[in-house]
């Protein structure tokens, strides 16, 4: 098999492709962004496939990072189970461009974007669907509210937004893709990224605060008495396993 990198344009995209032994790029060119399933298609089987991620250093999002996450998440769906990953590439169209060839500096960026892979750079694996929540986790939130302000942070029970545990839910969440798919709804207010910044100003407000294992001290420390935080993957003792998940459900009493 092979790997393959994918830097997507509007009009056209680039392809980079290892050899057999994915030790090495052996081919790189451009296609019409129309073609590239069939491209796709034509090259297959592939270990894994890379996709850049357009973000600029503001970590802001622009039509060409949803194109790139919507696409993303499609080859996901089509090409399962084969692993679809985003990489930055921030810095592989600027280095592509100072090559001042114009007309392939799509397939340059891709070709940048593989070799770093083949070096060992990390990428963000892509779903193509929010993961299930059991009804035994949100009868479990049902029972101990009702809650009118609640925050999502990070990973924290992914999925649990699509039911009705608040009357106002805020989600800030850090993995693009997740993210993108978050964002296909309007029930709550999402935001991109664990600004700590605005979260700790929602102190006096929130009721229920659900995050991961490693922000749960800075939340009891941090939010009011009376404010409920369920926390995934805790480690600690109480923690409960919980239709497939495991939470640490406490209230704040710094008393």
């Amino acid at each position: 098999m092979k790997k393959v990198a994918i830097d997507f344009g509007t009009k056209r995209t680039g392809f980079a492709f290892t050899d057999p032994t994915e030790m090495i790029v052996s081919k790189v060119k451009t296609v019409d962004t129309e073609d590239i399933f069939k491209e796709l298609e034509e090259n297959q089987p592939f270990s894994e496939i890379i996709i850049g991620l357009p973000i600029n250093l503001k970590m802001n999002f622009t039509p060409s990072t949803y194109l790139a996450i919507d696409k993303a998440i499609e080859i996901g769906e089509i090409f399962s189970p084969v692993p679809v990953y985003l990489m930055d590439e921030r810095f592989t169209t600027k280095i592509a461009g100072s090559m001042h060839k114009k007309e392939i500096i799509d397939g340059i960026s891709a070709s940048i974007l593989l070799e770093e892979r083949l070096r060992g750079a990390k990428g963000t694996r892509v779903f193509w669907s929010l993961p299930n929540i059991s009804t035994q986790i949100v009868d479990l939130i049902s029972s101990i509210g009702p809650f009118k302000d609640v925050l999502i942070l990070g990973n924290a029970l992914r999925g649990i937004e699509k039911y009705p545990i608040g009357s106002n839910i805020e989600i800030f969440e850090d993995n693009p893709v997740f993210f993108r798919l978050r964002s296909m709804s309007s029930n709550y207010t999402l935001n991109f990224g664990m600004v700590w910044d605005i979260i700790l100003k929602k102190i006096e407000h929130a009721n229920l605060v659900i995050c991961e294992g490693l922000d749960r001290e800075k939340i009891k420390n941090s939010f009011s008495d009376g404010t409920f935080v369920i926390t995934e993957n805790a480690n600690v003792e109480g923690t409960l396993s919980v239709g497939g998940r495991w939470l640490k459900i406490e209230k704040i009493n710094k008393r």
